[in-house]
């Protein structure tokens, strides 16, 4: 079990490391659009029409990447003044009842959001000429990744409790707890 395990983490921090460059290539080109409209409205005096909704798509997928990121991570906010202070059976119990929650939470946004996507498919953007399916699309894939680091994180605290999670978060310097 142990070995599978393993692999199941190095695949987990697989996807995060995947996850956090799109993410900040994501952040990235938002810079770009949102300098490219400030120049073309003030300085050329001729506004972009796109840019802003660009931005906005742009956001929405960066913000379900970056929550699926900060679930793997542990970079959500917690509280555990009284959690700490628990038998660490009742800790273990309540860290796999949070980790099923976030997964609901990721099964909600898979089933509904792949239903919008559905609804939206003949739908195109405002001043762009994309398919509405690529904004919703964000949905449906951070609630996937929502699903899987939650699923990991608890087969494998259950299958091989010794093996380490964390290995791309204390490279990063996350903390545990912010």
């Amino acid at each position: 079990m142990e070995k599978i395990a393993r692999t199941l983490v190095w695949i987990d921090d697989m996807a995060l490391k995947i996850t956090l460059a799109i993410c900040g290539g994501l952040l990235t080109v938002m810079v770009v659009v949102a300098a490219l409209g400030v120049f073309f409205r003030f300085v050329l005096h001729s506004s972009l029409s796109w840019s802003e909704e660009l931005d906005a798509y742009l956001f929405v997928w960066l913000t379900c990447l970056g929550a699926a990121a900060g679930v793997k991570m542990r970079a959500h906010p917690e509280v555990r003044a009284i959690v700490d202070r628990l038998p660490s059976f009742t800790q273990k119990w309540l860290a796999d009842f949070t980790d099923g929650i976030v997964l609901a939470l990721g099964l909600i946004f898979l089933i509904f959001g792949g239903e919008m996507v559905s609804l939206m498919g003949t739908e195109t953007a405002a001043s762009l000429p994309i398919s509405m399916v690529y904004p919703y699309l964000s949905i449906p894939v951070g609630g996937a990744l929502l699903i899987w680091h939650s699923a990991v994180r608890i087969l494998v605290s259950n299958l091989a409790p010794g093996v380490r999670q964390d290995s791309v978060a204390a490279a990063h310097a996350i903390p545990e707890h912010i």
